[in-house]
């Protein structure tokens, strides 16, 4: 499932092709990929938007879009999102286009004469002639086209990669139960997943069934540190690719995979000690640690 660095990616890699580009048309052929409005309101409302800004919030996609044509139209709705902040505003967004990737969702660039893949299920026209299609072989991705991000995002916590330390040990000092269940809560702290939560644990030599309460001053550090530490690693080579379910928009995989320390690799020794790397579930999710490094305090 895509996680903060393979969204952050894809945000970093639709900018040049799609800033200022306007959508002339656009058809839903699995409708509950929308999940606001319906796909036939989507279809009619998106028409005619400018694409101003992409943006990520947690593990969501953030289209800043634009049909204002006055002043007073541009001031109205830059004070309608005043309470809104995402990486690079733009100065004056009138609808907000949400996307979640989900398991399967990838975005790819196609002519429209291009025959479309039975897997296709959200077609957007650019006015420079090609077609955005979004790919979701699971159905599970979702679009919102919304007038306030908030409605969506707004019970997310912060963002991973902006919030302080101080702030971090707060929030962690106001919670209980597993750490792994913990990094995975998205009102938490937003965009960690399964992968980059099991990383982030091993980096700060920290059991994943440990509870939050438990934790030093110290090892709390050590955690905001390693979650900081792996996800601009992941980041900066593109996400990680296991298979075929996460391509950049390229058409090239992560790389990523190429660094796990122990995520799928259960049975083979840890880089640090030496010691297998064991599998177990937690929360009904595959999780991987060192029993050596990682001991359960």
């Amino acid at each position: 499932m895509p996680e903060l660095p393979e969204v952050e990616t894809t945000v970093r890699d639709l900018r040049p092709h799609l800033i200022g580009r306007t959508i002339t048309r656009a058809r839903v052929t699995w409708e509950r990929s929308v999940a606001q409005p319906s796909a036939k309101e989507f279809t009619r409302e998106i028409v005619g938007y400018k694409i101003a800004e992409i943006n990520r919030r947690g593990k969501y996609l953030v289209f800043g879009l634009e049909r204002a044509t006055t002043e007073d139209e541009r001031r109205r709705a830059k004070e309608q999102r005043a309470d809104y902040q995402t990486n690079r505003p733009s100065d004056h967004p009138t609808k907000f286009l949400l996307v979640h990737l989900r398991m399967t969702g990838q975005f790819g660039f196609h002519e429209p004469r291009v025959k479309r893949d039975k897997h296709q299920h959200v077609h957007l026209l650019l006015d420079d002639g090609r077609e955005l299609r979004f790919h979701d072989f699971r159905k599970f991705g979702r679009w919102w086209l919304v007038d306030n991000p908030e409605h969506v995002v707004g019970k997310l916590g912060p963002e991973p990669l902006e919030m302080s330390k101080r702030e971090f040990l707060k929030r962690l000092r106001a919670r209980r139960g597993r750490l792994k269940s913990l990094l995975l809560d998205q009102t938490f702290v937003a965009g960690v997943g399964n992968i980059y939560a099991d990383e982030s644990l091993w980096y700060a030599k920290i059991h994943p069934l440990r509870d939050a309460t438990t934790l030093t001053d110290n090892e709390a550090s050590d955690l905001y540190n390693a979650i900081r530490r792996v996800f601009k690693k992941a980041i900066g080579v593109g996400g990680t690719s296991f298979d075929a379910t996460y391509k950049r928009i390229n058409g090239q995989s992560g790389e990523f995979q190429e660094d796990l320390r122990v995520v799928g690799r259960a049975g083979e020794p840890c880089y640090r000690c030496g010691t297998p790397v064991v599998k177990t579930v937690v929360g009904q999710r595959g999780t991987y640690y060192c029993p050596t490094c990682q001991t359960l305090k």
